[in-house]
């Protein structure tokens, strides 16, 4: 049965965040919110990127090659939009020695341009800290349940199965049998 109301909902759709990628001409310039970034193996597979599925993923089966991305919540600092930046492993290097460094990549103001402003440019990152006196950041999405609404799984398909000790990390599973279809 639906529940219905006169009010409309702060959050009408779940934690449901645009995802902004490093542009060709200018760069992204932005202070990440999170306090860590999550990735996945991805597919770009029928017009979009999508998550490797592992065993039975059907992108795989296609033949098609796997990447690596990593996530994070960001403030753009142009039009302070509150979204997720995707960036590749070789890219994402660079957040991860300033996490090393600092204990957390929340603050972590970076600008995120391609080499030679070519579309498939290699993505070059310079993180450095966020002067935060005058900026009151918010609070990070839980990205792994924004990633399950922009890629269609239901969000209780989605499972932490443990944390990397080490650095912490989260690895995240897909029950394909509680898929959003």
């Amino acid at each position: 049965m639906p529940v219905f109301s006169s009010e409309v909902p702060k959050d009408p759709r779940g934690p449901a965040f645009p995802i902004v990628r490093t542009p060709t001409a200018k760069p992204l310039i932005a202070i990440v919110t999170s306090t860590d970034l999550v990735g996945c193996f991805t597919h770009f597979f029928k017009g979009r990127t999508m998550p490797c599925e592992g065993d039975g993923c059907e992108a795989c089966e296609s033949g098609l090659p796997y990447r690596w991305h990593a996530y994070q919540s960001v403030l753009t600092q142009k039009d302070h939009l509150h979204c997720l930046f995707e960036s590749t492993a070789q890219a994402s290097e660079n957040f991860t020695e300033f996490r090393d460094a600092h204990g957390t990549l929340r603050g972590c103001l970076f600008e995120a341009s391609r080499l030679h402003q070519k579309p498939n440019g290699r993505i070059i990152i310079r993180t450095k800290p966020a002067d935060l006196k005058d900026i009151n950041l918010p609070r990070p999405p839980d990205i792994v349940k924004c990633l399950s609404i922009l890629w269609g799984f239901s969000t209780a398909a989605v499972s932490v199965d443990s944390i990397n000790p080490e650095k912490k990390t989260p690895r995240v599973s897909i029950d394909t049998e509680r898929k959003a279809g």
